[in-house]
């Protein structure tokens, strides 16, 4: 099998269902000019996934407008001055201030950074794609809110989509003893749910993305005909076995996963069917239920729910 086949590629992404809908919701809130959305979901359901999309999505649609992504690192200072998402930015950016720089004249370099990234696009707006929002403190929140008042103060939007874990909820509850509802208002006030895989019907079409035709930098490819050639030319499809998957990860799923299986794992399994079977292919290729039950085990799946399925 040639492992050079870009499903085995780190930035090979599937057009799911899941993906396309949040595309879809984050480009209504960009041309609406919104202050932004909060995805929440478990682990490894596509939460990041989406958000690398994102990065390549919305300047495709909206060429006008600055986009950038930050992965949020958690920060353990107990001084509630500091914000760890404004020296995280100014890192992404390589800005290194001097020591005897204050904290407004860090925020103002940053600014002014921002300002320039989007003059060069000829924006006035700005979309700012933060992964693990969860990780978040409450000084980060008042900072990026901050933010969104300076860069409105020079006309330009600032809309912020984020992808977290339900944890984040916490967060919201917090802010309401604080009375801060300011921050609620302007950051927090539109959280939507993502899911894994719920159904079979869903696990079917998202397998069916493998049998049929698709674009992939500027060139069609088949993966289910590429690497099976010969099952596929007389009829089968790895979307045929979408229920023997879905019995046995069910089977094994606990916890938060139950009818939500993570994406993560479901490609872990469709790859791992694809080596196997791409050492067997023939025209009356037949796939053992055992093979499948393997898949699901060398996935990791069931040791992920029992440890982090709750």
């Amino acid at each position: 099998m040639d492992h050079s086949n870009v499903i085995f590629s780190s930035d090979f992404r599937l057009k799911t269902p899941q993906l396309l809908s949040v595309v879809q919701n984050v480009c209504f809130k960009v041309l609406m000019r919104k202050t932004g959305v909060v995805f929440t979901g478990e682990a490894r359901i596509g939460k990041t996934s989406c958000c690398e999309a994102l990065v390549e999505e919305i300047p495709k649609r909206f060429p006008n407008v600055y986009v950038f992504m930050i992965p949020a690192i958690g920060d353990n200072s107990n001084d509630e001055r500091y914000s760890s998402i404004i020296h995280q930015m100014l890192d992404l950016e390589k800005i290194k201030p001097g020591s005897r720089v204050t904290f407004v004249q860090r925020q103002s370099l940053l600014v002014e950074r921002l300002l320039i990234r989007a003059a060069q696009v000829n924006a006035r707006q700005i979309v700012m794609l933060i992964d693990e929002l969860q990780r978040l403190s409450a000084a980060d929140f008042i900072q990026l809110a901050d933010l969104y008042n300076k860069l409105r103060s020079q006309k330009v939007t600032l809309t912020i989509i984020s992808f977290a874990m339900p944890s984040i909820d916490k967060a919201v509850v917090q802010f309401l003893k604080d009375k801060s509802r300011n921050i609620i208002g302007r950051l927090l006030s539109d959280i939507r749910p993502m899911y894994g895989v719920t159904s079979l019907t869903q696990l079917t079409s998202i397998l069916k993305l493998y049998d049929v035709p698709s674009n992939y930098d500027g060139s069609e490819i088949c993966h289910c005909s590429n690497i099976l050639p010969k099952a596929y030319s007389c009829g089968f499809r790895i979307s045929s076995l979408s229920e023997y998957v879905w019995l046995e990860m069910s089977r094994v799923a606990t916890g938060d996963y139950v009818n939500n299986l993570p994406m993560e794992h479901v490609t872990q399994v469709v790859l791992y069917l694809f080596v196997i079977l791409s050492q067997e292919d023939r025209n009356d290729l037949f796939v053992p239920p055992d093979l499948i039950v393997e898949a699901i085990h060398e996935s990791n799946f069931k040791a992920f729910c029992r440890n982090i399925g709750r």
